[in-house]
């Protein structure tokens, strides 16, 4: 059975008013839904690794030591902390608050089959203008994220 959203404001509908048969409420669905969920993650990353150069497997079948890893992985993390470690190695930052929000909005996403909006906002350089339409960075997120949100059950809008 299907939980009916229809009535409650946001989605945000409690526990106690799933229907018991509903995947939300079976603890190993969702156990193991969250346990594909991160190998999904995990595979996208791979991928994004490899679309910039850094497989972990390498051209001469090898893969890549411990310590380039960690290399690869430090080049690429999204930090997460107080706003006076802003500065560093990573692709990006977010301070422990907006982790927290985007989190919850991430799992509300998935439980109840919502839609996720991706708004880039700010200086038109930031968002890539200027360059080929398919290059500008709304775009290539959500040419590398849909299949993705899709997976798990989010539509995704990007803007």
């Amino acid at each position: 059975p299907l939980a009916n959203f229809d009535e409650t404001p946001y989605k945000d509908l409690a526990n106690d008013k799933f229907p018991e048969n509903s995947w939300q409420m079976s603890e190993k669905y969702v156990r193991d839904f969250i346990k594909e969920a991160n190998a999904l993650v995990d595979r996208m990353f791979e991928g994004i690794y490899a679309e910039y150069g850094h497989p972990t497997k390498k051209e001469d079948g090898t893969t890549l030591s411990e310590d380039e890893i960690k290399a690869r992985n430090d080049l690429f993390q999204v930090r997460i902390g107080d706003d006076d470690e802003k500065n560093g190695l990573g692709v990006a930052y977010i301070n422990q608050q907006g982790m927290d929000a985007l989190t919850r909005k991430l799992l509300h996403g998935m439980i109840t089959n919502d839609e996720f909006y991706f708004v880039l906002g700010g200086h038109s350089a930031a968002a890539g203008h200027g360059n080929n339409l398919l290059q500008q960075k709304t775009l290539q997120f959500h040419h590398i994220m849909e299949p993705v949100f899709h997976k798990l059950g989010m539509r995704l809008i990007s803007r």
